[in-house]
């Protein structure tokens, strides 16, 4: 890897290390009544999700250009979603609508989680192992666990949607280990050894064609 390639798999490292502290510190946050830091936690938490798309498009692009685009699309929609689930947080630190209110301004807030940090995370997870796996880039067990614990929250997280499974319950802890695990390992692996593409070029119709 060059300098260049180098910085930025550490900084995608570091930037994943920063979404998992920020989203736990959030959670305890909310739970003392900290409103305020939690919400910018979250806010912290989605600049970090969509660092991590970026650079990942980065480094990854040439070895998969639509999957690796289609990550960090997602990356920024997970963001997106995360960014609007604070607003009814804000909304609480503004006024203080207690009763029927304060439950309703909580549940947008519980629905953006899911959907944000679980049913988009579910599938960008998935298109990201894929990507490591095909390139290589990092070694084949972290891949192929990035794709099971990507399809491991994204099944939990439907069978929550559909009333399945209890929403936040210990199914659903239980079930966000493994991406939990991945999203650690490649972060620990990012800032270590970076990647092991030397720069796929993609020079070629051809090459764009294999690597897709």
């Amino acid at each position: 890897m060059n300098d260049i390639a180098r910085t930025s798999a550490r900084t995608a490292g570091a930037l994943y290390l920063v979404t998992h502290v920020t989203s736990v510190t959030a959670v305890i946050a909310y739970g003392a009544g900290a409103l305020t830091l939690g919400v910018t936690l979250e806010f912290v938490l989605a600049l970090g999700c969509l660092g991590t798309g970026i650079l990942l498009w980065v480094l990854l692009g040439a070895a998969g250009p639509a999957r690796a685009a289609t990550f960090a699309g997602l990356r920024a929609v997970e963001a997106a979603v995360i960014l609007a689930g604070t607003l009814p947080m804000v909304a609480l630190t503004l006024t203080a609508p207690g009763g029927e209110a304060t439950t309703a301004l909580v549940a947008v807030h519980t629905a953006a989680f899911l959907v944000g940090q679980g049913l988009v995370i579910g599938v960008n997870t998935i298109v990201l192992g894929s990507l490591l796996l095909s390139s290589r880039a990092v070694p084949g067990a972290l891949a192929v666990l990035g794709i099971g614990g990507g399809a491991l929250v994204l099944t939990s997280d439907v069978a929550q949607l559909f009333g399945l499974i209890p929403l936040n319950g210990a199914v659903a802890g239980v079930c966000a280990l493994p991406i939990f695990a991945f999203e650690i390992w490649l972060a620990l692996y990012l800032i270590v050894r970076g990647t092991r593409m030397q720069g796929h070029p993609a020079t070629s119709p051809a090459a764009v064609d294999a690597s897709m």
